[in-house]
């Protein structure tokens, strides 16, 4: 069992191994397309956070409301203070953190840096709210609009640009981001058609072991039949032809001493011994003809209880001491088939029930139709068929244990029910140990039209 399951799990691992690589190039894929994604959703956090184009915005506003503030026809102290103080927060916002490395880059940092300077020269807390400062501060507001327009600008510009960059950037990424699925799934599709290409090898493979396992094993058995039915045949042949031999020799011991009643009794044996000799040559040869497809009937309508009297009448002259009673309904019971077919049928299953009961014991039959069908049931009071022979009883060369130490080759059932499913019909049983059987044979019932041709 173990050296069996080792093959296997190799044999298995064999015709999985090639997709391995293809799942880790499945995976990679995926794995890519994953961190692509992340970094994609990363960078638009970042860019959110760095969009200096609102805080420049907002610097311009709060000039511009200082330079309104300060100019000469509106001015409020506390309305400047506010307005100086805000502008001032907005200008020291741009020199913070990533406001001041933006500035930076674009060159404009220093510039900021002189507007912070130049107002905090002016502040209004620090040298007192006198109208001489407000004019200064008016003139300075008005000089860095243009400055604060240009950082805009440039701002703008560069945002712009970044923002196209960036664009570029996440359409290339979902392109890179969708290939990468797209190849994921191609991949997962190669996975599904290996794994099944594959698992089909291998149920190949399992289906022609267990085939060639099944045939080895059926090949053995039937050799073993064959085996078995030659020492049978052997003996039913040897066995009449040894009570014909024993006969004519005891014949020739006495001569002129030979009296007609030695004559009848011998005639008796050598006659009975031909008959089993002639039964067991129909047998085997209707078996040949069964097995090879050459088996010819001519089906037309049979009254059943005609051909059952025939056979009572025969198996009554070959055992004179024996019982058989026949009874039917009244009329011709028409069934379509064979007669010769079906007559050896009944023949072998009145056989059986004589082989199979006691000499004292009577064998009915009993000739029926039911529906669509007409039967020849045969009764027997013998021992019944044992419960662990039913299953096997229309097996070829099956000898149930009746049978072991008695005549019969295993094959007078199954070639019946073989000739009777052969003309459309079929052998049912029913059987009680120690009690006897019901052996009954059924035929579909000839069509009126049949009945009146014939």
């Amino acid at each position: 069992m173990t050296q069996h399951s080792a093959p296997s799990q190799q044999s298995t691992w064999a015709l999985y191994a090639p997709f391995v690589p293809v799942l880790l190039v499945f995976l990679g894929s995926l794995v890519f397309a994953l961190a692509k994604s992340s970094a994609l959703e990363r960078d638009m956090r970042i860019a959110v956070t760095q969009n200096m184009l609102w805080v420049v915005s907002q610097t311009q506003m709060e000039l511009m409301a200082l330079t309104l503030a300060t100019s000469p026809s509106d001015r409020d102290a506390g309305r400047i203070a506010q307005r100086f103080d805000l502008t001032l927060s907005r200008l020291n916002l741009l020199q913070q953190g990533p406001q001041a490395r933006y500035l930076e880059d674009l060159g404009h940092l220093e510039t900021v840096q002189g507007m912070t300077a130049a107002l905090l020269a002016l502040d209004p807390q620090e040298n007192g709210n006198r109208p001489e400062l407000y004019a200064d501060l008016f003139s300075l507001s008005e000089s860095l609009h243009p400055e604060v327009n240009r950082i805009a600008n440039d701002v703008m510009t560069t945002d712009w640009d970044k923002a196209a960059a960036r664009l570029d950037a996440y359409r290339a990424t979902q392109r890179l981001i969708i290939l990468a699925v797209a190849f994921a799934f191609l991949v997962a599709l190669a996975i599904s058609w290996i794994m099944l290409r594959n698992q089909r090898k291998l149920h190949l493979t399992e289906l022609r072991h267990l085939r060639a396992s099944s045939l080895l094993e059926q090949e053995r058995d039937i050799s073993s039949m064959y085996r078995d039915f030659a020492a049978l045949v052997s003996h039913q042949l040897r066995t009449p032809l040894s009570l014909i031999d024993s006969a004519m020799h005891r014949l020739a011991r006495k001569g002129d001493n030979v009296t007609a009643k030695d004559v009848t009794e011998r005639r008796v044996i050598i006659g009975d011994a031909i008959g089993r000799l002639t039964r067991l040559v129909d047998t085997v040869l209707l078996l040949a003809k069964l097995d090879n497809d050459q088996l010819e009937a001519r089906f037309s309508p049979i009254a059943m209880n005609a051909v059952a009297q025939g056979i009572v009448d025969e198996a009554q002259a070959r055992h004179p001491q024996r019982v058989l009673r026949l009874s039917s309904t009244d009329g011709p019971l028409m069934a379509r088939g064979d007669l010769h077919l079906a007559g050896h049928i009944i023949d072998n299953l009145v056989s059986n029930a004589i082989r199979y009961s006691d000499a004292d014991k009577p064998v009915e039959l009993h000739v029926f139709a039911q529906g669509f069908e007409v039967a020849c049931a045969v009764t027997d009071l013998g021992q019944g068929v044992a419960p662990c022979d039913q299953p096997h009883l229309f097996n070829r060369y099956y000898r149930g244990h009746a049978q072991k130490a008695g005549d019969g080759t295993g094959l007078g059932l199954a070639l019946a029910q073989e000739l009777a499913r052969f003309q459309g019909g079929r052998i049912s049983f029913e059987t009680w140990p120690g009690k006897g059987s019901v052996f009954t044979l059924w035929l579909p019932v000839a069509r009126q039209a049949e009945q009146v041709a014939s």
